[in-house]
């Protein structure tokens, strides 16, 4: 094989495959890539067994051929190369020359064959949707930090993104079982066949590396145990979660009691004032709301504090709702809105949170219970 290529082409996807890789696998093939080259370009591969990325890359092709190489080595050099820099790569029995194109650096190494690396194979897929990139992006970004991060759990349907189109529309779901955040948006198109999935959250952090672009599109595929997405020239695989999401429906309150309009920034900041203080463990603040005032108090082993937010009006009885303080958080830290809705049913009922600009988007947090 040899073959040469830029530095700009290849380091932007270098970082994706980084992602993948596990230089600490057991198997020390998965920590190495497999390059292929043929006519007008090179294909880079990495898998670990759970996810599976390819690459395509343009390259000049003297002559095809294909071989793995360590990837810590290999993306440590070309990462440090000049920013203009070309490579070229020259493989004879296993053995790996690579050069920068001006000869001032050189390495050589050993690699190993296309039959040594873990083999491939593209499932047969029932199903694929192509949407924007950006709308992805949004659906994992509103959902993922809500789900199940612990995975030593018997709920294994709560470690990833649920994801499902049907007709004219989608919708993204995440939760631990303590909380739930739910987005849905219309599509352009209509499809006729349910399309739904649970995306573990590993690759779901992966793919918000590589959703990037604000104008392109990306292409789901589903098989039986496996989804794609192709990213304009990257592929990216991954094993689905093969349980059934539950009817997260019925979480959802259908009515509250109280629909209490809250600026964001005020909160924001009444939140990180009061988090410095907050019991490590419990991470418990309180919400009190009492006639046309809401305050933000927590009790602990530092002391105690309290925050007023401004501009609340509420005229019913007074009330002491206990949450966990990073579930607020995290839910506020994705918001792109001034405004926020929170609806109030009792102290022990789920309590439902909604940005003012976006009636499809909920976030719904249980009280906690001591």
């Amino acid at each position: 094989m040899k073959i040469k290529f830029k530095k700009q082409d290849i380091i932007e996807k270098l970082y994706y495959i980084e992602g993948v890789v596990s230089e600490k696998n057991l198997k020390e093939i998965l920590s190495h890539i497999l390059i292929e080259a043929s006519s007008g370009s090179m294909t880079i591969i990495a898998t670990n067994l759970e996810t599976a990325i390819k690459c395509i890359v343009p390259a000049e092709v003297k002559k095809g051929g294909n071989i793995s190489i360590f990837s810590g080595l290999f993306t440590g050099i070309i990462k440090n190369l000049n920013k203009e820099a070309e490579v070229e790569i020259i493989v004879q029995d296993n053995k790996i020359e690579l050069k920068s194109a001006d000869n001032k650096f050189r390495l050589e190494t050993q690699g190993f064959t296309k039959d040594d690396f873990p083999s491939i194979n593209e499932p047969e897929f029932s199903n694929s949707i192509t949407i924007p990139q950006a709308l992805l992006k949004d659906l994992f970004k509103k959902t993922s930090f809500a789900t199940l991060k612990n995975e030593d759990t018997n709920k294994p349907f709560l470690l990833g993104v649920y994801l499902s189109v049907l007709n004219d529309e989608i919708f993204a779901v995440g939760s631990d079982g303590f909380r739930l955040s739910y987005i849905k948006r219309k599509l352009n198109q209509q499809i006729k066949e349910e399309f739904s999935v649970i995306i573990p959250n590993k690759a779901v952090a992966q793919l918000m590396k590589i959703l990037n672009s604000e104008t392109g599109e990306v292409t789901i595929a589903l098989s039986e145990k496996e989804v794609l997405f192709k990213i304009e020239d990257i592929f990216f695989l991954s094993r689905i979660i093969e349980e059934k999401f539950p009817k997260f429906e019925q979480v959802i309150p259908s009515e509250c009691n109280v629909s209490l309009k809250l600026d964001l920034k005020d909160l924001e900041r009444g939140l990180n004032l009061i988090r410095p203080i907050v019991d490590i463990g419990n991470n418990r603040i309180n919400i009190e709301l009492t006639k046309n005032k809401l305050y933000l108090k927590v009790v602990s082993d530092l002391g105690q504090s309290n925050y007023e937010i401004n501009d609340v009006e509420y005229n019913g009885k007074d009330m002491s709702i206990p949450f966990n303080i990073n579930y607020l958080v995290e839910f506020i830290k994705i918001l792109e809105t001034d405004k926020i809705f929170m609806n109030v049913i009792n102290e022990k009922s789920p309590i439902l949170f909604k940005p003012e600009n976006d009636n499809n988007y909920i976030y719904i947090t249980m009280p906690m219970r001591f």
